[in-house]
């Protein structure tokens, strides 16, 4: 595997957004662009393979969030969608971070491993599919993969240009909206990705992702002045500095999406 992009290389900066019982990892518009992002990488076999599994008029983009939808009706689903590697931590630890294989690392592991067996039932298919590719979205959004006992970031209430949120949601969906509200303008742009960066983006497992998510949350995400007492305030320089950084969390994940599924069905 390809080493994971250096951290030096992102620190253009960062971060964070609104308060919701159920924080959407990267937003609807967020996981959707992974997936079309995806598409355009996914080579001959794996296309058809994933033509298969969805049927007629579907795409990946139209399946991406529906591990939220489910997530929604099956709590006990909610630990897939992150993983809790302590925020002072150097590396994951499974049995402290992952118990009984209840976090995002493994529910990624399953799902890749699913799709690969043979004979398997079309609705198990269909389901591993969808969630291979929101999970792999998740891991890429640096809060889903630290644990600072603030739910990743959901505790740490944060004023957004203007409107009250916090640390989380302002990475979910806050720098996106700030980005572009257009998702079609977005995919133009981040659909462009030079052969350099396909290379490096292409390497790496589940778990190494996640702890590259995880620096950035220590090292860019929580570094902030004025959140020792109350509410953090994150005005448009913030925004500005964070918006580099987010794009490029989206486009590695998308990269991932593809290659993981090109491996599946050469």
């Amino acid at each position: 595997m390809i080493a994971p992009v250096p951290l030096r290389t992102w620190r253009v900066a960062l971060l964070l957004l609104l308060t919701a019982p159920l924080a959407l990892p990267w937003g609807i518009d967020g996981h959707r662009l992974t997936a079309r992002i995806a598409t355009l990488h996914l080579e001959t076999r794996a296309a058809a393979a994933v033509a298969e599994i969805l049927g007629p008029d579907r795409t990946l983009a139209d399946v991406s969030n529906l591990a939220d939808d489910i997530r929604k009706t099956q709590p006990a689903t909610s630990p897939w969608h992150y993983v809790d590697i302590p925020f002072d931590a150097e590396g994951f630890d499974r049995r402290r971070d992952c118990p009984g294989d209840q976090c995002l690392i493994a529910a990624i592991e399953r799902s890749r491993d699913e799709l690969k067996k043979p004979g398997l039932r079309p609705e198990a298919r269909f389901e591993a599919l969808h969630n291979l590719v929101h999970f792999i979205g998740d891991v890429h959004q640096p809060f889903h993969c630290v644990s600072r006992h603030d739910r990743g970031g959901n505790d740490v209430k944060a004023m957004f240009l203007g409107r009250h949120t916090n640390l989380h949601q302002v990475w979910d969906s806050g720098i996106l909206g700030y980005l572009e509200p257009d998702t079609g303008v977005q995919f133009g742009r981040l659909r462009e990705i030079s052969l350099a960066n396909l290379r490096v983006w292409s390497g790496g497992t589940p778990e190494t992702w996640a702890l590259e998510s995880h620096r950035l949350a220590r090292e860019v995400g929580y570094r902030f002045a004025g959140n020792s007492h109350g509410e953090v305030v994150l005005g448009r320089s913030y925004a500005r500095r964070a918006a580099p950084l987010v794009e490029r969390q989206l486009q590695i994940a998308a990269i991932r999406i593809a290659v993981v599924l090109n491996n599946i069905f050469r």
